[in-house]
């Protein structure tokens, strides 16, 4: 899966974000941070977007959607 996206401030983190935002943080060799605001269409649909203990992301006509257990 190949997400693409724009980079938007640190502080986006601690403001109201809206529904179905996806936000990736990445900190570098130096725990420099960097967020980036995920484009949901580069999200493959059929694919998990992030699977933890219990279950996954995963996108349902366009939306995000919690699915436990996770189908893929």
């Amino acid at each position: 899966m190949k997400l693409t996206g724009v980079e938007v401030p640190v502080e986006t983190l601690s403001s109201k974000i809206e529904p179905n935002t996806v936000l990736m943080v990445i900190s570098d060799e130096n725990a420099q941070l960097t967020v980036v605001k995920v484009d949901n269409p580069s999200i493959t649909t059929g694919e998990s977007l992030a699977r933890v203990a219990g279950g996954c992301w995963v996108v349902v006509d366009g939306r995000l959607i919690w699915k436990d257990p996770c189908p893929y």
